[in-house]
């Protein structure tokens, strides 16, 4: 009787523990001409209607995709959480480097993670709609694209760094 009282008293425990909440959202970029994936990682506490978060748009590496970090590092929900912020991983291709190619106009990878993501995630989420409730960083090649595009769009990132 009392294993069934301890599985019981775990599963009430499971059952009551909340979650970041992890979404796959596909956005249309004007300046490539195809849908790009994003990871969206909200904390247990964001509601539309209560107060604005900022948001962490964190770049892959070169060969990675958006998926990685929340594949790699399961720590990312419980970030969002305990720092009440919402986590953008966007796809920038197996070898962007988070530029715009004068000669491919299917890899707009700056425009579209400068300026068109942030522009969709302002739109759907609760979020500050301001440079400064954005930073940009990321690992590797993701970490080159943070500083560059932290740098060059600094009307739109507040702070930007390397992981």
């Amino acid at each position: 009787m009392k294993k069934i009282l301890f599985l019981f008293a775990c599963l009430l425990t499971l059952s009551s523990t909340s979650f970041a909440s992890v979404d796959t959202v596909s956005i249309y970029s004007n300046s490539m001409f195809k849908n790009v994936k994003c990871v969206v990682i909200t904390p247990t506490s964001y509601k539309k209607s209560g107060p604005a978060l900022p948001v962490v748009y964190l770049l892959h590496g070169y060969s990675g995709t958006y998926s990685d970090w929340v594949i790699k590092d399961p720590e990312m929900q419980k970030l969002a959480d305990e720092n009440h912020l919402i986590i953008v991983c966007p796809d920038g291709a197996f070898s962007s480097w988070y530029f715009d190619s004068p000669v491919d106009l299917t890899m707009h990878y700056e425009t579209n993670v400068a300026i068109e993501i942030p522009t969709y995630i302002d739109s759907n989420y609760n979020t500050i709609k301001d440079r400064k409730g954005r930073a940009i960083t990321g690992l590797s090649m993701g970490g080159h694209g943070g500083l560059f595009l932290g740098f060059r769009h600094a009307d739109m990132f507040g702070a930007c760094g390397i992981r």
